[in-house]
Order: structure tokens, then C-alpha cells, then sequence
């Protein structure tokens, strides 16, 4: 597990990568929808008009120290106190001020400025104060100044705002602020450059709105962030690393099972998809078990079966035709010696055909060591062995084959010792070929006898065509071809194995 956990290219650090990357989104969209809804909420604000921002915010900065103003009040305290601050506020939004002045109930001018505090402190008060006389001189030479100033002093002025268009361009609006007993204590005078139309009174660049989300995230939007990381990441892990392991060791089950290991089993007892996938593999691996033993028991009664058929057909019957020639032989012992003495010699040639049905049987029995030697030298040496056994001249010729399956090995030998065992006890030949040729992608086994043959019409109702029908089952469990052709002058058997295909289905 700790080899899968620290190679990079593994399905754990994949997932972990996968939690980091999800719970990294969610938190910058958490960060930015949290950011962004109050500025949205100020986007959404209905439009106002210039006049109605005037009015709202010099109401709002004059009415707090209105009764504070008399005739006594210092011009250059009220300028620095009210004048000043409004100009600021009002003059960073368009359109822009060019002027404020403030004059009290008799018309009498209480202060005035035409310059930002920027302004002020660059050009100096004793500038701005002339600036601002400048601008107030030059105002007062236009009528609707003029007219203005009228109104401001007429006891009966409306309390609502006048707005007077100067030539330059520029509106002047008077704005009557009230005091608390509902009265106009002093009038707002402000020069606007610039349309009064209503307008959207919040505009944001995009510089402006990324200055405001760096603003809002440093540091605590910066610390929930990382912190959402490094949890999402220490989730991930965790996550990663329970189902990585309930998958290894699904694979080293799967991985016991192939060498044939059924007896382990996937330890998983979770309740979710794995665990139902781990349960179905247990039952998959048990009944694989029990259909290798059914399979190995059916290999037994099989083979029991054909033991037990070749000892009835072979020795048994020697048996019986020695015991048979020994009565006889017991019998005309003491009236005819020489008959006597031919059934003891057909009863020792019938003890030798029985001898040798029990060594054909008992070298079918062996186990082929297959394992030690190549299957050319195996069916040599078992060739040979046969040829010494029953007197039959046997001729091998084998031709360099490729890598073999073992259960191609295994078809051919058992194939091969069925042929000549049949041979051996049926055909009364007595010259055999045998023939193992390596053809492109295939392989090819010629056994060809010169004996008596039979009949494939009939040979099916006896009983040593069993013989025949195991063989062709063989073949055709690794996917080859078996024929088989017999006739008075002999019988010959030919099979074909695609090695290619047989490689591909192991």
C-alpha cells in the first residue's frame, strides 16, 4: 500500500488531486459570491438624479450643525467645517461641482469655496481663497445669479430647490436647508458642470473591482481559502486512501485466485458498491472452487470408467482364455501329452498378451513428466518404450516446434498414447509412423498404421470407441481439429492445434 500511496501516476493521489481542485473552486466561488453580492446590491440601486444627490447630501452635512450658524460663525471655520467636506463628497461623482457657497436666511454669505482639499493643500489656502472669490465675482455677473440671490433673500422663498442655467453651461441650483422648527435657517448655492439627468449614481471599473476584491480578501479571504485546501486535501486523502485499499486488496485476491489460491477471500464488509462487488467475487471464487472439484472428481470416474473398461476388454478376457487353455491342458494331461502341451504353450502366449495390456495400461497411468522435458523427448522416449513392448515397428519423425501451452503438451502425449494403445490392442499392425510437423501458426500429429482398420460406421455401438471420443474431446477443448480415416489396409488419424488461437484464449 505504501508504493501506491507515493507513486504520483496512482489512482490515490489522482482522487486527492481531484478533492484539492473541487474544494479550491468552491472556496474562491464562496469568496467571490460573498464579495460580490454587496457590490451587485449597489448595482441593483435604483437611478437618482444629481439634484436629489445634492439635496440628500448637503441636507444631511448642513442640518447636523444648522443651529450652530448665526451671523457671528467664522467664514473660515465654516468654510473648513461644512463647505469643504461637501465639496469632497459631492465632487468625486458626475456631474462635477465647480462651486458651494453658503448663505444664511437674510441672504447674507456665510462661506464659500471652488477647491477640492486635494487643491487646498496644493495651491495653498490664501490661493484657493482667491480662486474661489474669482469664481464668485464671475457668477454674480450672470442674471440668473442675480436671480438667485433674490429669491435667497425673499422671506417668502419656496422650500423646494431652484435650478438657473448659466451660458458657460453650468447649472446653479439653491437648495433651502430647514432647521428643526421647520424653517429655512440657510441656503446651499452650488455651480454643477455637468447634465442634472438622472443616472446610475454607482459605476465600478474593472480595475476597480478587481482593487475591490483584493481589498476584501486579504488576509481572511486568503486564511478561509487555504484552510478549505488543506481540508478538502486531508478529505481527499482519507477518502482516497480507504478505497485504494479496499481495491488492492481486491486485487490480491483476484491475483491468488489466477495461481489457483480459492481459499482466500476479500475481506470487505461495507455495505455501499465495493462491498457488494467484494461479495460477488467470494461467491464467483467458491463456485469456481467447487466446479475445478467437480470437474477433477468427473476426470476420476471418467478415467475409473475407462480402466475399468480396458481391464474387461484386454486383460480380463487373456485371463479367462489362460484359465480356459490350463483346464484344457489339465485334462488331456494324462491321455494326450502333445495336445496337453500345445494348451500350455497357447496359455503362456495368452499370459504374455496379458502382461503386456497391464504394462500398456499401467504406463497410461504414469504421470508424464512433461515438466522436466520437452514434449519431443517425451514422446520419444514413450515411442520407444512402446515399440520394445509390443514388437510393432514404430518410425518418429519431429520437426523444431514452438513454445507450447502445457495444456497442448498435455493433449498431444495423451492423444498419442491413446492412438498406439489402440493400436497395440486392436489393429494387428505392424508398422507405425508417427508424425509432430510445425506448420505457420499451427501444429500437426499424423499417426498412420498398416493394420487391419474398421469400420467407422459401427464403431460408434461398441465400446472401445470411447477411446475415439475422448481423443476428439481433447483436441477440441484447446480449439483443433481431429479426423480420423480407417480402411482394410490401415488406419490413419490427423490433428490440427492453432497454436495463436490456443495462446490468446489462455
Amino acid at each position: 500500500m505504501r508504493a501506491i500511496h507515493w507513486r504520483f501516476g496512482s489512482l490515490f493521489w489522482r482522487l486527492t488531486l481531484t478533492y484539492l481542485i473541487a474544494t479550491l473552486v468552491a472556496a474562491l466561488a464562496i469568496e467571490c459570491a460573498i464579495t460580490l453580492m454587496p457590490l451587485l446590491r449597489n448595482f441593483q440601486q435604483d437611478n437618482v438624479s444629481p439634484l436629489q444627490a445634492l439635496e440628500k447630501q448637503g441636507a444631511a452635512r448642513i442640518s447636523t450643525s444648522i443651529d450652530n450658524i448665526s451671523v457671528n460663525s467664522d467664514e473660515e471655520s465654516l468654510r473648513y467645517a461644512l463647505a469643504l467636506p461637501l465639496f469632497d463628497d459631492i465632487y468625486r461623482d458626475e456631474p462635477r461641482l465647480t462651486f458651494v457657497a453658503l448663505f444664511d436666511h437674510n441672504g447674507r454669505l456665510l462661506t464659500s469655496i471652488s477647491c477640492t482639499r486635494s487643491q487646498l493643500i496644493s495651491l495653498g489656502s490664501r490661493r484657493c481663497t482667491q480662486q474661489t472669490q474669482q469664481k464668485l465675482s464671475k457668477l454674480q455677473t450672470y442674471r440668473a445669479t442675480q436671480q438667485t440671490l433674490r429669491q435667497i433673500n425673499n422671506p417668502n422663498r419656496s422650500s423646494t430647490p431652484v435650478i438657473h442655467h448659466l451660458p458657460t453651461g453650468e447649472s446653479l441650483v439653491s437648495i433651502p436647508v430647514q432647521g428643526s422648527n421647520k424653517q429655512t435657517r440657510v441656503s446651499l448655492l452650488v455651480a454643477v458642470n455637468g447634465s442634472l439627468a438622472p443616472q446610475n449614481t454607482y459605476t465600478m471599473s474593472p480595475e476597480q473591482l478587481i482593487a475591490t476584491l483584493w481589498s476584501y480578501w486579504q488576509p481572511a479571504g486568503f486564511y478561509f481559502i487555504f484552510l478549505a485546501s488543506a481540508l478538502g486535501t486531508g478529505a481527499g486523502m482519507l477518502i482516497s486512501h480507504n478505497l485504494t485499499r479496499r481495491l488492492h486488496r481486491i486485487a490480491q485476491a483476484t491475483q491468488k485466485w489466477s495461481q489457483g489460491e480459492f481459499q482466500s477471500a476479500i475481506h470487505d464488509d461495507a455495505h455501499d458498491e465495493l462491498g457488494q462487488l467484494s461479495k460477488d467475487l467470494n461467491n464467483m471464487a467458491e463456485q469456481l472452487q467447487m466446479l475445478l472439484l467437480t470437474r477433477g472428481k468427473l476426470a476420476i470416474i471418467e478415467e475409473r470408467t475407462r480402466l475399468k473398461r480396458d481391464l474387461h476388454d484386454a486383460v480380463k478376457q487373456h485371463l479367462f482364455a489362460v484359465q480356459m487353455q490350463l483346464s484344457a491342458g489339465r485334462v488331456l494331461f494324462q491321455k494326450d501329452a502333445t495336445s496337453s502341451y500345445h494348451h500350455l504353450i497357447e496359455a503362456e502366449k495368452l499370459a504374455v498378451l496379458a502382461q503386456q495390456e497391464l504394462a500398456t495400461l499401467i504406463e497410461a497411468l504414469r504421470p508424464v513428466a512433461l515438466t522436466d522435458k520437452n514434449l519431443i523427448v517425451a514422446l520419444e522416449e514413450f515411442c520407444h518404450a512402446w515399440s520394445q513392448r509390443t514388437a510393432i515397428m514404430l518410425s518418429v519423425h519431429t520437426e523444431q516446434i514452438p513454445p507450447l501451452t502445457s495444456a497442448i503438451e498435455q493433449a498431444i502425449f495423451r492423444v498419442t498414447q491413446e492412438a498406439l494403445s489402440n493400436i497395440a490392442r486392436h489393429s494387428e499392425a505392424h508398422n507405425v509412423s508417427l508424425e509432430l510437423l510445425a506448420t505457420p501458426g499451427a501444429i500437426t500429429l499424423n499417426i498412420t498404421d498398416d493394420g487391419h482398420g474398421f469400420n467407422s460406421s459401427t464403431v460408434h455401438a461398441k465400446k472401445h470407441s470411447i477411446g475415439l471420443q475422448s481423443m476428439r474431446e481433447r483436441i477440441e477443448a484447446i480449439y483443433g481439429l481431429f479426423a480420423i480415416e480407417s480402411t482394410a489396409c490401415g488406419t490413419s488419424i490427423k490433428v490440427h492445434i492453432p497454436v495463436a488461437v490456443q495462446k490468446e484464449e489462455q
